[in-house]
């Protein structure tokens, strides 16, 4: 796949909130989880990882490997699958120039403790989206995808009886243009998409994102790790 088999015909692209390319930068578990669902939907995605130049092994063939920087370069959504702390305050200095005016979608979530009741690693302070919104600030950062685990990501498939059964991911965002692109690939994905409010409120999906952590590890870490949540 090139970069122009990336963009859609003009007419097609204007029609859809989905964007044209989605780079998924970092490609551990959650990132090549992430590109086979992209995959399996039909989405168009490029991966972007160091040493691109030779195949990573959780790189579908079917996926071309970029440098980080050319793949967030040539995206509209850039999904940065990277651990917090520093690993994604390194990765936000080396794309932020060519992060200007894109969407940068974050998922990770802080370190927790294993065996008890995960005890939040900052507490109720900033969340690592909001951090990196400050180090990307001509970016519109957002907030989604970190209640899912990558299991639950390879094991997504249509679920007969309606969509119901469908795992729902709140999206913390504060631009409205930015939350319909998140929301629209969150979609097309596989899952419910669930606006959640403004960047601020990221923290609280973190904190969420142990708790099911730990119903998980209560439940035999099973690796499924997600949520339905019911509205009218």
């Amino acid at each position: 796949m090139s970069e122009a088999d990336c963009r859609p015909g003009r007419d097609a692209a204007a029609a859809s909130p989905l964007p044209a390319c989605t780079a998924v930068v970092g490609c551990g578990v959650m990132g090549s989880a992430l590109l086979h669902a992209a995959l399996r939907q039909g989405l168009y995605v490029l991966a972007g990882v160091r040493e691109h130049r030779r195949r990573r092994p959780g790189v579908p063939p079917q996926v071309v490997q970029m440098a980080p920087r050319d793949a967030a370069e040539a995206a509209d959504l850039v999904v940065l699958a990277v651990p917090p702390g520093e690993p994604l305050r390194q990765v936000a200095e080396q794309l932020e120039p060519v992060l200007v005016g894109k969407v940068v979608l974050e998922l990770s979530n802080p370190a927790m403790r294993r065996r008890d009741m995960p005890a939040p690693h900052r507490s109720w302070a900033t969340s690592e989206a909001e951090l990196l919104a400050r180090r990307l600030p001509r970016a519109r950062v957002a907030k989604a995808l970190n209640t899912v685990s990558a299991k639950a990501l390879r094991g997504l498939a249509p679920v007969p009886g309606g969509d119901w059964r469908r795992p729902s991911v709140p999206v913390a965002v504060d631009d409205p243009s930015a939350q319909r692109l998140v929301c629209a690939w969150v979609e097309a994905l596989g899952f419910e998409a669930v606006p959640a409010g403004p960047l601020a409120h990221a923290h609280w999906l973190e904190h969420l994102a142990q708790l099911l952590c730990h119903i998980d590890t209560q439940s035999g870490r099973t690796g499924l790790v997600g949520c339905r949540i019911l509205r009218p």
